[in-house]
This record gives C-alpha cells, sequence and structure tokens, in this order.
C-alpha cells in the first residue's frame, strides 16, 4: 500500500511538472503579431503589451493564417520593448523567402534595431547556411541548422531557449541543438527589434513573414508541434484577423 501511495504521488508530481510547463497566453507571452492588419503602415502586437512597429517597403499578402507581410528590402522596426528579462524564451514565426536561399549575403530575420546583441536569426553569416544566435547573462553562442538549403517555400522557425539547452526546431522537427548554461539574454528590451532585417535597415530579408511571436518560457517539442498544426488547420474561409480571445481559447 505504502509502495502505491509513492507511486501515486510522484506521478502526481511529474503530471503537475508538465501542466506547470504549458505555456500560459496571460502570463508568457511577451509579444504576437500577427499581421492581420491588411493595410497600413503599422504592425500591431495583439498580445498583453500591445506594442506597435512600423513597417517599411513591404505589402500585405495571404499568409499561412490571415494576412502576412511580403518584404521586399523592407523589415518591421519596433522601439524598445521595455519588458523584463525572461530566464527562458522561445522565438516563433513562419516565413518564406522570395528565391532559394543556399549561401550567398547575410541575411537577418530577426535582429536589434540598434546596438549589439542577442539574439537574431540569420542566413549567411561566418561560413553558416542558417542559424539561431542566442545568449546567457554570461556568454554568446549559436545553434546551426542541418540543411543545405531553403527553398521557395514555408517554413515555421521557433527557437526554444531554456536555462540548460536551445533547440531549434524547422517544420516541427528538431533541427539543431546546443547548450546553454544559464538564464537566457534578450536584448530587445533595451535595444528594440527588426524583424526581416538588421539594426540599420541592412542584411534584408526579402520574403514573406507571419505569425510571429515571443515566449517568456521554453516550449517543448509537443508545444511547438501542436502550434504549427494549429495554424496549419485554420479554414481557408475563416481569415480574420486573430484576436486575443482566441488565441488564449486555441493554447488552452
Amino acid at each position: 500500500m505504502k509502495q502505491f501511495i509513492c507511486f501515486f504521488a510522484v506521478a502526481v508530481f511529474l503530471m503537475s511538472c508538465m501542466l506547470g510547463h504549458a505555456a500560459d497566453p496571460d502570463k508568457d507571452l511577451l509579444i504576437y503579431v500577427p499581421f492581420d492588419e491588411g493595410k497600413g503602415n503599422t504592425a500591431d502586437d495583439i498580445g498583453p503589451n500591445g506594442f506597435t512597429g512600423e513597417i517599411k517597403n513591404a505589402k500585405w499578402v495571404e499568409g499561412v493564417v490571415g494576412q502576412a507581410l511580403q518584404f521586399k528590402n523592407g523589415s518591421v522596426n519596433f522601439d524598445p520593448l521595455k519588458i523584463d528579462q525572461p530566464k527562458e524564451m522561445t522565438i516563433e514565426f513562419w516565413f518564406k523567402p522570395d528565391e532559394k536561399i543556399e549561401g550567398g549575403n547575410r541575411i537577418d530575420l530577426l535582429y536589434r534595431l540598434n546596438g549589439g546583441g542577442r539574439p537574431h536569426i540569420t542566413f549567411n553569416r561566418g561560413g553558416v547556411l542558417f542559424g539561431f544566435y542566442f545568449a546567457t547573462q554570461g556568454v554568446e553562442l549559436q545553434a546551426v541548422t542541418n540543411y543545405d538549403a531553403f527553398e521557395a517555400e514555408w517554413y515555421y522557425f521557433v527557437g526554444s531557449q531554456s536555462k540548460q539547452t536551445t533547440w531549434m526546431y524547422i517544420n516541427g522537427e528538431l533541427d539543431a541543438e546546443a547548450d546553454a548554461g544559464g538564464d537566457a539574454r534578450m536584448d530587445f528590451g533595451t535595444e528594440g527589434m527588426c524583424i526581416a532585417a538588421s539594426q540599420g535597415n541592412g542584411n534584408f530579408f526579402n520574403g514573406i513573414i507571419d505569425e510571429f511571436k515571443i515566449w517568456s518560457v521554453a516550449l517543448t517539442e509537443e508545444e511547438v508541434v501542436a502550434n504549427m498544426e494549429k495554424a496549419l488547420a485554420v479554414d481557408a474561409t475563416g481569415k480574420l484577423t486573430t484576436t486575443w480571445g482566441k488565441l488564449k481559447s486555441a493554447t488552452q
């Protein structure tokens, strides 16, 4: 009987840990930019913080969910986000290059608006085709792709950083893993954030970006797959602007 009670207690504890890890949009979502406006020169964060980004040289097109932005030497620029430094972090979004990428000049999918720092998500840096360049409070690190090329098609990117490990997922599958070894460092709070280009608006990504999110937790592989499947399951007839209420109901 005692063995059964002990086993049951351990099982309950493990279940509570698993449930406790699940991302909660009310407290874990730092920014969510669905790019569903369909017009205008601003992109709104519909998460709890309500940030607004300035759009340059991009047009509204159909995305994976609703609308998206197609960039041509353009970007979306956010002033310093003024959020608390998360101890863990996840960045997720969809992207589709205009042309096949298998080398060439540097291209930044995500960078700071000002200054140096981390994280950034970049093609063709230092001989690396594609990488998630992250940091702890003590050191700058990287997770490097195993892909040989990226075609002109949709990809679902997730960079998930815990205190011990960082994982990079492409299309719901683990692409790279790297040791972290400390609290995450995210410089968007003080240096701003630039989507589809680097600081000063260079190293442009020409293509489409959709459904951009940053979380203050490290998403699990199961959560990554679930988020991807939810996006792909959206009925084409119902692609309207995503609301905060819809996001919360979808993640519960």
